[in-house]
C-alpha cells in the first residue's frame, strides 16, 4: 500500500491553532506571529510595530505524508 498524502488548505487550518512566526520581511528585526482564530479574521494580517509594514498570509497549504499502518494478521 502506498503512502497517504493529504494537502490541507489555509481555510481548513483556521481552527487547528496554527501559528506562523517570522521576522518582518522589511525591517528584519521584529518577530511577527500570525494566528488563525475561528472567531476573528486572524489571517487578515498584522502591522509591524517597528516599520509599519502590513504583513498578511495570502495563501498556504500544509502537506502531510503518512505511511499507512500495516494490516494485522489474525
Amino acid at each position: 500500500m502506498g503512502r497517504i498524502l493529504d494537502k490541507v488548505s489555509l481555510d481548513r487550518l483556521g481552527d487547528k491553532e496554527l501559528r506562523v512566526s517570522l521576522l518582518c520581511p522589511y525591517c528584519k528585526s521584529t518577530r511577527i506571529t500570525l494566528a488563525g482564530d475561528p472567531t476573528t479574521s486572524g489571517w487578515d494580517g498584522i502591522d509591524c510595530p517597528k516599520c509599519g509594514a502590513h504583513i498578511l498570509l495570502d495563501s498556504m497549504s500544509l502537506v502531510v505524508i503518512k505511511d499507512p499502518v500495516p494490516a494485522t494478521r489474525a
